[in-house]
């Protein structure tokens, strides 16, 4: 084996850096326009993180970037942009302690969408603006976006893709790299663009729309108001919201053919879509029924579908506080947090596709059972999935299961009862956002030990990058020449 491209990996995090401090200009821009006190924050920190990225991304680079540094540069890449983040946390005193702004920072770039700050309709809105917009910048992947707008890293891009977005499969929309990362971005921005407008014209301040069209595409959740969604009381804001969350939740490559090939029916062919429509419909008759003892029927509905559609979708909004529901209810919530949403859609968790290929395992091995020289190949989307990739969902679900277990064993140690600490793992290795228990959707994370704060932090990045991103740099075989 080669050794690592050091050069390469370096001036990648230079590029990256830049990126941000570029970014920081946007809440800067409102900071200024509401003159509020978080001013000087955005000042400071954005020459602070972009001298040094201007210095780093001038060295020069020999050499193609491969795999090994493909995994480096993504799993650092978004710590030291949730690192370069949290500065304007610190600085504004939002928080004082690094945990704290850690957390919130990777929470926005991982679209988690789990908060620790305490009064947030408190915070001055270059703050707010500011942790929203990680969620849209996070929602596709930094290193994404980044290849969309920086040439030079077009070399070895797809070895990039490939680090970034380790699902399934990876739908090419183009033959470079650099052009799929348009394409995506393009969507995106529209996406983002109509429901802004449209929530504007339901009632909502450009400010909070931005904030709110933000959180619903990246499916985030992260909020201007302590009540999330609940607090606009607002059917239109809620129908909205919940349309383009779902619509956040699918493959993002079946737009590209809806759109570029007016192919509307492809998105009714895809098995993966149709199961996730089906499951999240039949989770929202489900919890509606479990609701109709709390809810008059039409309540019922208008609250058990969005937050079907939230958390199935991993944003995390609330239009109520579901941690005062019914047992049953909350049952229906957890399991969804391990659903998810499509891959190739900005989605967290263990996603549709996945669950159906284990559906399918376990159903051949009992028919291997009965018939034992059976051949049956796995089938998805009239093709045969290759046993490499079966084998590669069933690592992957018993490495995530493992994770959880492990991770909310390590949270009852620090004094959380079961169902906190299962949910707040289950929020945060799924990039949810709320859990149930004491981090229900109406409180935060912010009674939790520094620890414990951590521990979530690194479940959170392990979660957004699919769990083989960052395992696999932490093994000594990947450091060996």
């Amino acid at each position: 084996m080669t050794e690592i491209n050091t050069r390469a990996i370096i001036r990648a995090m230079g590029l990256l850096l830049c990126f941000i401090a570029t970014t920081m200009a946007l809440p800067l821009a409102w900071s200024i326009w509401f003159n509020s006190s978080d001013t000087l924050a955005f000042l400071i920190t954005i020459p602070v993180v972009g001298l040094p990225g201007i210095l780093l991304s001038r060295i020069p680079v020999e050499g193609d970037i491969r795999l090994r540094e493909s995994f480096i540069i993504v799993s650092g890449g978004w710590l030291l942009c949730a690192l370069a983040g949290a500065i304007p946390f610190m600085l504004a005193g939002t928080f004082t302690s690094v945990p704290d702004a850690l957390f919130e920072a990777m929470s926005g770039f991982t679209t988690t969408g789990a908060t620790v700050i305490t009064g947030i309709e408190a915070q001055p809105p270059g703050i707010l603006f500011w942790r929203s917009l990680l969620h849209w910048l996070g929602g596709m992947g930094i290193i994404v976006i980044s290849l969309a707008l920086i040439p030079r890293l077009e070399m070895g891009g797809s070895q990039l893709f490939r680090a970034e977005v380790p699902g399934i499969q990876v739908q090419r929309l183009k033959p470079r790299i650099r052009e799929t990362a348009k394409v995506l971005l393009i969507i995106y921005s529209a996406m983002t663009l109509l429901q802004t407008i449209l929530l504007c014209l339901s009632g909502m301040s450009l400010f909070e729309a931005l904030i709110h069209s933000f959180g619903a595409m990246a499916t985030g959740g992260f909020s201007s108001r302590a009540e999330s969604i609940g607090a606009y009381n607002s059917v239109p804001i809620e129908v909205i919201t919940t349309v383009f969350t779902f619509a956040a939740g699918v493959n993002f490559s079946l737009y590209h053919g809806i759109f570029s090939r007016r192919d509307y029916r492809s998105l009714f062919r895809n098995h993966e879509f149709r199961a996730y429509a089906g499951i999240t419909i039949t989770a929202i008759l489900l919890l509606s029924v479990t609701l109709l003892g709390t809810y008059s029927p039409a309540e019922a509905l208008r609250h058990g579908s969005f937050q079907v559609v939230s958390i199935t979708t991993t944003t995390g909004y609330a239009t109520a506080d579901f941690n005062a529901w019914p047992d049953i209810s909350r049952a229906i919530l957890l399991l969804l947090m391990f659903v998810g949403a499509s891959t190739g859609s900005t989605g967290g968790s263990v996603k549709v596709v996945r669950w159906q290929i284990l559906a399918k395992h376990a159903y051949r091995e009992m028919y291997k059972f009965l018939h034992p020289k059976a051949i049956l190949p796995i089938r998805h989307d009239e093709e045969v999935v290759p046993e490499s990739i079966v084998s590669q969902v069933l690592a992957f679900t018993g490495i995530y299961m493992g994770l959880f277990i492990l991770a909310t064993f390590c949270m009852l140690a620090m004094g959380l009862d079961m169902l906190s600490a299962a949910s707040s793992v289950a929020a945060t290795l799924g990039n949810v956002g709320p859990g149930l228990g004491s981090v229900g959707p109406m409180a935060n994370y912010a009674h939790l030990p520094g620890v414990g704060k951590l521990l979530l932090t690194f479940m959170m990045l392990v979660g957004r990058l699919e769990i083989f991103s960052v395992l696999v740099i932490l093994t000594p075989a990947f450091w060996r020449k």
